[in-house]
């Protein structure tokens, strides 16, 4: 069915579903392309549109593919994109059936209210079992046409292209029967899918136009960003004059990073821009700032992303770990590579971690933060990233709290200064060298102290446990004698020793 006069007939459909189940190489054989075999890891790891034209049963007809990334870091990217999409593609590997990703998958596209289809891939393999498949998909209430429901399927292989016309004709008759439509001269609307920063291009965002046509000469304004129409792109990166609704584009110029599911409209001049702008500022809650749990030993972090999705998908793998002795604290999140800039926040404050996903570190900011003893790790796959911070938050947190040392001075050997040479035995809990001690006697606070050195059976140690003697370099002005008591005060867990 082609389009005619303002109203476009061209679908975007998300490809939605669980990790290595085959949506990329589903794209890439539609695309006839090799989008795949350059992917990280083997994982998309940031949502990408593109136009593909498919001549079969209902014609000739254009469509937009969303390709989203399955991996459980993008949740909140698989929700956008089935708001930004008319059909979703439900993908489920014939050789694995449904996984927790498809069920959150699934989820998604429950919530943005829109049909779906379901395509089994991957039925070249010889483990494959698309019956079992099936089986596994009506147990989560999906009801398959001709198995008591109405969801229409597709059996498909990315890899040898076998069903991948059908599946085709199915999303244009799926978009037929649901009267999937747009209008090219209503004012534009379009959903940002996708933001980066560029140090030659600046800010550019990727958006799915939903109503309207966007054309070069005005601004498009976003949330608390706007930028100046001079340059838009398609899919495949043409320079273009304008793009219809039910096609992607991408905006460069914008003034700051466009959030990742933002509704992008346009005005004529830069004043309405700016008035535009400055009302979003008006209507936006402050921003509450970040705190750390201070009765929890305090972990900083900087993160930093290629894009923001890929940031909104680190902090969600951040949000996840978790550690009953640590107060994980993001002190700041941005896009681009790391820099000086991004290390200053957290001079001082040890430990702190700067984490990078896609992004180079400056030798700059790697020095400044070798010379501050600061942690920096960039990884190019986000789940190693994530399972690389889950272990440096376990090597970090401090062991279990025990109970303040207590000890009693057995015999007073030397004095030098302030500096007391004692014997003793603990007889509560462990003491530490570096323990801050109070000096009792009798019940009667004497003065305070330090233990500055701790031996045990005549070698320097780090801590004596209960019922074990010692030997110790106390440092204070108290006299000790033998008999007193000392006891260690309680830390406060961010303390060093």
């Amino acid at each position: 069915m082609a389009e005619n006069g303002n109203i476009c007939k061209q679908p975007v459909v998300a490809i939605v579903g669980h990790i290595d189940h085959g949506k990329t190489t589903l794209l890439d054989y539609i695309r006839k392309s090799s989008v795949a075999a350059k992917e990280t890891g083997g994982i998309t790891q940031r949502v990408s549109a593109y136009e593909v034209t498919h001549t079969g049963a209902e014609g000739t007809r254009m469509m937009t593919f969303i390709d989203t990334p399955g991996h459980e870091a993008f949740q909140k990217m698989r929700v956008r994109a089935g708001s930004a999409a008319d059909i979703a593609i439900l993908i489920v590997a014939a050789d694995d059936g449904v996984k927790p990703q498809t069920q959150e998958a699934y989820k998604a596209i429950q919530n943005a209210k829109i049909p779906f289809i379901v395509a089994f891939t991957k039925i070249d393999k010889d483990t494959a079992n698309v019956e079992k498949a099936k089986e596994s998909v009506m147990r989560e209430g999906i009801y398959l046409e001709g198995l008591g429901g109405e969801i229409p399927f597709a059996q498909i292989s990315g890899k040898t292209g076998a069903g991948v016309p059908e599946l085709l004709d199915l999303i244009a008759l799926v978009s037929d029967v649901n009267a999937i439509t747009c209008d090219s001269e209503k004012p534009v609307e379009a959903i940002v899918i996708e933001s980066s920063r560029d140090p030659k291009i600046g800010i550019a965002a990727t958006v799915i136009i939903r109503q309207g046509t966007i054309e070069t000469g005005g601004f498009a304004v976003t949330g608390k960003a706007f930028a100046p129409l001079r340059v838009l792109e398609d899919f495949a990166g043409n320079k273009v004059t304008s793009i219809r609704c039910g096609k992607p584009a991408r905006i460069t110029g914008f003034t700051e990073e466009p959030k990742v599911g933002s509704l992008v409209t346009t005005v004529k001049t830069k004043k309405d821009a700016e008035n535009a702008v400055s009302d979003a500022l008006r209507n936006a809650s402050v921003k509450q700032g970040a705190y750390a749990d201070e009765s929890k030993f305090v972990v900083r972090l900087i993160l930093k992303a290629d894009t923001a999705g890929s940031l909104e998908a680190l902090e969600h793998e951040v949000a996840k770990i978790s550690h009953e002795r640590v107060s994980i604290l993001t002190v700041l999140s941005g896009v681009g590579s790391i820099t000086e800039s991004d290390i200053k926040p957290v001079i001082g404050f040890s430990p702190s971690l700067i984490l990078g996903f896609n992004v180079k570190a400056e030798g700059s900011a790697k020095d400044l933060a070798e010379r501050q003893h600061i942690t920096l790790e960039t990884r190019s796959i986000i789940y190693e990233l994530a399972d690389w911070l889950k272990e440096k938050i376990l090597e970090l947190a401090p062991p279990e709290e025990t109970k303040p040392g207590v000890a009693q001075i057995i015999k007073h050997f030397s004095t030098s200064g302030s500096k007391q040479v004692i014997g003793g035995r603990v007889t509560e809990g462990i003491l530490y060298r570096d323990d801050r001690v109070t000096i009792m006697r009798r019940g009667i606070e004497v003065g305070p102290g330090k233990i500055i050195n701790l031996q045990s059976h005549k070698a320097d140690v780090g801590s004596v446990p209960e019922g074990e003697e010692f030997g110790a370099q106390i440092e204070t002005k108290a006299d000790i004698i033998a008999n007193d008591v000392i006891v260690a005060q309680k830390k406060n867990i961010n303390d060093k020793r």
